[in-house]
């Protein structure tokens, strides 16, 4: 895996538990989107 892919991965772990941790919907919602963005972003760094 590539340091950009790990900085990726660790940033996705890092919201996802915020996410888990967090009651507001708005706020839970901008996670998801985010986490989403940050999926693409990795999976444009490797395409298959």
């Amino acid at each position: 895996m590539c340091n950009k892919c790990a900085e990726l991965d660790r940033k996705i772990e890092h919201y996802e538990r915020m996410r888990s941790l967090i009651g507001d919907q708005l706020t839970v919602d901008a996670i998801k989107e985010l986490v989403a963005k940050l999926k693409a972003e990795k999976a444009e760094l490797h395409p298959e």
